[in-house]
């Protein structure tokens, strides 16, 4: 085993190509993954992580006096997580970069059998492939059929390979390009520009890229479909709804598909399966499905999910088809069927498993005609096995198991952080060995970073993933959300200049995700800042911005009823407001800063508060003196309770969870006076839910969860909903069970023979 200090200070290199010293990932300490705090050392300015406040305390103000004291930090005592192992894949990168900068990697020509392809950047091939879909020009009664066997197939399937390597390289023109040659005629190469469109859509969230995406999704769809068709015969209709019947009426536990029929074949007769080519369409079909159906969800809305639940259901049942062949032909299926094929299966069902286990139950509720219950452990394995087929679809399951990972080590840190840390950074120096500069992986260094609380590493690993992208397709997509990212940690670190110019870049994007948000976050930075007027004019621009977006979101509603819960005082109580924190508190990001930052924004809460208790002893002297007066009384509650939410947040995100129990228990105790705010209560119950998880009573924390996913009809539903499902997922781990009193009908005799008597 070898320690951090061992750690060795370069890559090993051969020739131009930089490798990672294998010995030293695969034997990193236990202790080296998880979140150690160790002395800072980084050669990154202290300055950006010093604090100090005014007034209302800002990061901006530290040459100003007032009568609040200043609060500076000993920058030789800050405390920062360490991930070796991450530092090396940094570290690596650097190395990349530059050699990059010097000297384009020179990669090999794959042999088409098409004509010649420029793959300049000044006019790249079928440019038009980007703002149109592929419907309009293809003739799906022209798509051949596919007689190929299985070994012509792998071979045939080279360019796609060798695409994806691009993809994943960052050379998209030339990726574009090949998936181009034969995307009229092969589901396979239309699906790796439906693969593309799709991640694009999933970079930006914008309209007209999901639309995109949709569209040459569908479009590969199709053409799998006419392959289907064209090579086979159809079953008659009393068949194929039988079996489709059956498989929405029997029960499966297995998290697969249901086993084919034993068949018996008589001596003479040879074992015939579907076709090659039949299974490669189908699965490519079902992958279609299953990417549209992701897309769906995005949308966070009952229409979204229920789109996506019927996708999900087409997918399988392509899977189903595929498996079942799979399962008749035992151990000579490698005689019969391809191995990209073998390895589409398993991407795509341990992908809908892993994908089932995150929602939450009112969401499954809407895919429960899939007709099996989501296996998390299955579908890590089936994932696992893609990667180490090391297939064309390895570095997308490498991308669906960072995206896990990443999304429950962020929608609650306080549970999965820890844990999930280890195999985190294990799947991302496995998917960098083979695409060390990808800019999603690099992407996913700057997110696994971030949940490690080690904020300059993530800034860093953010900066060089749109550095790595800069002059190809994916340059705006990657800038935009780099800078979203980057800005995010800026806020973290209580440097709300940074952050602010962070968002301005975003705000001038209009074709980036909300416009609003940026516009709110711009607002926010400024009221952080002290900078009231600056702030005022930002919000101003909000409601329009959220009105003029084709599909409003829940950020939109957000942003847009702060705004207008400011101008109902004419933002005269802005000063009782912390709108950057209040952002922190929702993204549930306050376990991911630093110490000295939470001890700062304890500081800025309870400034704050004293404004309001300042508010509070004025208008209540007011009605102590004079009778009637035309002032109504204080109404601060929702102000109050937002703040102390926030102080309870920070409290637990410190480890200090007893003194967060007085501020969870005011808010509650408070609750129906609480009428703009109504996000609160479910939010409160969650922080109830961690301080008790904290504390060790994992009784109590399920029974606050509980509470929480009964609240309804408020801005963050769904999304609280995918935290809280996830929160009592753990819990089922780890044996906490929830016992339900039984609801007792009529009058009881609480056990005796015979009945009290009760006079009339």
């Amino acid at each position: 085993m070898s320690s951090s200090s061992e750690l060795p200070a370069s890559p090993t290199s051969i020739g131009d190509k930089i490798i990672f010293d294998s010995e030293t990932l695969h034997t990193a300490e236990k202790d080296d993954l998880e979140i150690t705090e160790i002395a800072l050392n980084s050669d990154i300015e202290e300055d950006s992580c010093s604090i100090s406040y005014k007034a209302i305390p800002t990061s901006a103000n530290r040459s100003s006096t007032s009568s609040v004291s200043f609060l500076d930090f000993d920058k030789d005592q800050e405390k920062k997580v360490s991930l070796p192992a991450m530092e090396i894949v940094i570290r690596n990168l650097g190395l990349i970069q530059q050699r990059l900068t010097k000297e384009p990697v020179k990669m090999k020509q794959p042999k088409l059998e098409t004509s010649e392809v420029n793959y300049s950047m000044e006019t790249p091939v079928d440019i038009e492939m980007y703002s149109s879909s592929l419907t309009q020009t293809v003739d799906l009664k022209t798509v051949p059929v596919n007689h190929l066997g299985p070994r012509e197939q792998e071979e045939a399937d080279e360019p796609v390979r060798q695409g994806m390597k691009y993809l994943f390289d960052n050379q998209f023109i030339k990726a574009k390009a090949l998936f181009q040659t034969n995307s009229k005629n092969d589901p396979l190469y239309s699906l790796g520009l439906g693969a593309m469109t799709f991640i694009k859509a999933m970079m930006t969230y914008n309209t007209d890229d999901i639309k995109l995406a949709m569209d040459t999704l569908t479009t590969t769809c199709n053409i799998a479909k006419a392959q289907i068709e064209n090579a086979t015969i159809k079953k008659p209709f009393k068949k194929s709804f039988s079996s489709y019947l059956s498989t929405l009426i029997s029960s499966n536990h297995t998290g697969l598909p249901m086993n084919p029929p034993i068949q018996k074949h008589f001596e003479g007769d040879g074992i015939r399966y579907l076709s090659n080519g039949v299974l490669r369409a189908n699965v490519v079909k079902a992958e279609s499905c299953l990417l549209m159906g992701m897309l769906q969800m995005t949308q966070e809305n009952v229409v979204g999910y229920l789109k996506c639940g019927l996708n999900l259901r087409r997918a399988y049942s392509c899977y189903t088809i595929v498996w079942q062949e799979y399962k008749r032909m035992g151990q000579t299926f490698t005689r019969y069927m391809d191995r990209d094929t073998v390895s589409a299966v398993q991407f795509g069902i341990g992908t809908v498993h892993l994908l089932l286990s995150s929602l939450p139950p009112k969401i499954l509720k809407i895919f429960s005609t899939l007709g099996f219950k989501s296996d998390k452990q299955l579908g890590f394995a089936l994932l696992k096995l893609c990667l180490e087929g090391r297939g064309i679809r390895s570095p997308l399951a490498s991308l669906v198991l960072l995206t896990y990972y990443s999304i429950l080590s962020s929608f609650a840190p306080q549970i999965y952080a820890k844990e999930l840390m280890g195999p985190a950074v294990e799947c991302l120096l496995d998917a960098q060995k083979n695409h060390p500069s990808s800019c999603f992986f690099l992407f996913y260094a700057g997110r696994i970073s971030r949940v490690a609380r080690n904020l300059p590493l993530s800034t860093q690993s953010f900066t060089f993933a749109v550095e790595s992208s800069q002059g190809e397709w994916a340059e705006t997509a990657m800038t935009q959300m780099g800078n979203y990212e980057m800005g995010f940690n800026a806020a973290l670190q209580l440097d709300w200049i940074s952050a602010e110019s962070y968002f301005e870049k975003l705000s001038q994007e209009k074709y980036y995700w909300s416009p609003a948000f940026c516009q709110y976050f711009i607002g926010a930075c400024r009221g952080m800042l002290g900078r009231r007027t600056d702030s005022i004019l930002a919000f101003a621009e909000v409601p329009q911005l959220a009105k003029d977006q084709a599909q409003k979101s829940y950020i939109d509603t957000y942003v847009q009823e702060k705004v207008e819960f400011f101008q109902k005082t004419g933002y005269q109580d802005m000063d009782f407001s912390l709108p950057g924190l209040e952002l922190l508190l929702v993204w549930n990001a306050y376990d991911q800063m630093s110490r000295p930052a939470l001890e700062g924004c304890l500081l800025i809460v309870q400034s704050t508060l004293e404004l309001i208790y300042e508010r509070e002893r004025l208008e209540y002297n007011i009605r102590l003196t004079e009778l009637v007066p035309t002032t109504n009384p204080p109404d601060y509650y929702d102000q109050r309770a937002i703040l102390l939410l926030i102080k309870a947040s920070v409290l637990n995100a410190l480890k200090r969870h007893n003194e967060s129990i007085a501020h969870l228990n005011w808010i509650m105790d408070h609750k129906e006076n609480i009428k703009s705010e109504t996000w609160i209560i479910p939010f409160t119950y969650w922080e109830a839910g961690v301080t008790s998880w904290g504390l060790g009573d994992f009784a109590k924390s399920r029974k606050s969860w509980e509470l929480a996913l009964s609240c309804t009809k408020y801005i963050f539903e769904y999304r609280m909903a995918v935290r809280l499902s996830l929160a009592l997922s753990k819990c089922d781990e780890v044996g906490v069970t929830l016992i339900q009193p039984k609801k007792q009908k009529g009058i009881s005799s609480n056990g005796r023979k015979r009945m009290p008597i009760v006079p009339a």
